[in-house]
């Protein structure tokens, strides 16, 4: 190790530099300098590498490996570029920004929307448009933005907006850290912790099925791009080939079809009321009801409850297919049609015997001294958020003194696995830990419609431990951490 004088470094390290800037021009001359500007530089090395935002509907993990818009959108850019795609995923825009900064990537999808004044970056062309509000509790009146806590996922992309509030209300407690996601943003509301979040409409409506006490009302006064961002330089040749590549794709309508592939089942928000559902029992269920009783038979369970189930998951279409690849009238997974034994997940009695079947599977796992009706509901969420993560959420519960054999206590804590400062700590990682609580929510009440539409006047009607004889479930308490 070499260690020069204080007074002598500036001088030592400028004669370096001097050396290898030397050393260039003579390689340079001798081979024929040739300088390759930033889109010959990615076509030789044949990788373009994009960074892009690990968030649902963005780039996350699905049935059959990763999915999500921006997800296949890199691919296509990087396929009609003739090149091969790195994607660097990271949850939090900040360290995709410090990549882009650094050179580390060419270029960064975030999936958020941009301010169009922004002096950071580069705007590509835009492939959406959407606008920024405010996500807020339901049943509230519109608040006066005066003493409010707010929570801000992006402050880079959201800073002219988030500015403009703060200047309007001095008073607003505008919270801009350790948020990873619209998800947690949205939960913290349900915890109470916040009182409303800035956020697109596009995130909002990829989520409000999960959180469907939530609203938003939209601040802006023109829809706001979603763009690939790149590193402010004089050399555009990169940008003008993706451009060149969206606008193809746009005119081709290949962008059209894929933002309805992931965001066109989020433009209908249904609250599934009593009308609608009602309706779908004449005129969806008589199709299917002898498959349900047939399954109720080899599982004995009540065949109501596993019709109740398949309306959650599918509102009873055979041919359902959600954009992370689960599939059919029970939307099974790959995984467990192969272990369930079928072949064909759109062929609804084949979907309704693994939907079934897994279900009494996940229903004999849950611990025997656990009664019914909490035995149900714990098979219940374990069919839509898995076991391994229903069991952190068992685990969690009985850290903080409540009874981890208790829905009742468990579901106030479900939604501890989409924050933060809990996740990291559970054997199985992150999970939207509300949905559980609204799935679970939303089969008793298809259930307790279904008793009522289809009475069984036998023996077990007299037994109260049975789930079918349940009252309507009241909306679960919250309680803080």
């Amino acid at each position: 190790m070499v260690l020069l004088h204080r007074y002598s470094w500036r001088t030592s390290v400028q004669g370096v530099i001097a050396l290898i800037v030397f050393g260039l021009i003579v390689t340079g001359l001798a081979r024929g300098l040739t300088w390759h500007n930033h889109w010959e530089q990615t076509e030789r090395s044949g990788v373009l590498t994009v960074g892009i935002r690990a968030a649902e509907g963005v780039f996350w993990p699905g049935d059959q490996g990763f999915t999500g818009l921006e997800h296949d959108l890199a691919q296509l850019i990087a396929q009609r570029l003739g090149l091969r795609v790195q994607l660097v995923a990271v949850p939090e825009p900040a360290d995709l920004y410090r990549a882009l900064n650094s050179g580390a990537v060419d270029m960064v999808l975030t999936g958020i929307s941009q301010n169009l004044s922004h002096t950071d970056f580069k705007l590509g062309q835009p492939y959406l448009m959407t606008e920024l509000g405010l996500t807020r509790p339901m049943a509230r009146r519109a608040p006066e933005l005066l003493d409010q806590r707010i929570g801000v996922l992006d402050p880079g992309s959201q800073s002219d907006v988030s500015s403009e509030l703060q200047k309007q209300y001095p008073l607003l407690n505008l919270r801009t850290s350790h948020y990873q996601s619209t998800t947690e943003l949205m939960t913290r509301i349900e915890l109470e912790e916040l009182d409303m979040a800035l956020v697109d409409q596009r995130e909002f409506q990829t989520q409000r099925a999960f959180f469907p006490d939530q609203r938003f009302d939209s601040l802006s006064t023109h829809q706001r791009p979603i763009a690939p961002l790149f590193r402010i330089q004089p050399d555009d040749s990169l940008i003008k080939r993706v451009n060149d590549v969206l606008k193809a794709l746009t005119e081709e309508g290949m962008l059209a079809r894929l933002t309805d592939q992931y965001l066109g089942h989020t433009q209908e928000f249904d609250y599934v009321g009593v009308l609608t559902f009602e309706q779908h029992l004449l005129s969806r269920l008589p199709e299917y009801r002898e498959e349900f009783e047939a399954q109720a038979e080899e599982t004995g369970m009540d065949w109501r409850l596993l019709a109740a189930l398949a309306y959650q998951e599918s509102h009873w279409r055979a041919n359902a297919v959600s954009p992370t690849g689960v599939r059919g009238i029970m939307m099974v997974t790959q995984r467990t049609a192969r272990e369930m034994g079928i072949t064909n997940r759109l062929d609804p009695k084949q979907s309704i015997a693994a939907g079934s079947r897994y279900l009494s599977q996940l229903h004999r796992r849950i611990p025997e001294r656990i009664p019914e009706p909490d035995r149900t509901w714990f098979a219940m969420a374990a069919y839509n958020v898995g076991m391994g993560h229903l069991e952190d959420a068992r685990i969690i519960t009985e850290r903080l003194g409540d009874d981890p054999d208790s829905w009742l206590s468990v579901r106030n804590h479900l939604p501890k696995l989409a924050l933060n400062e809990w996740y990291p700590q559970t054997r199985y990682g992150y999970a939207r830990g509300h949905e559980p609580v609204i799935y679970v929510a939303n089969i008793r009440r298809y259930y307790t419609t279904l008793q009522r539409a289809f009475p069984q006047l036998d023996e077990s009607a007299t037994n109260n431990d049975r789930v079918d004889n349940l009252p309507l479930p009241a909306p679960p308490p919250v309680s803080p951490f």
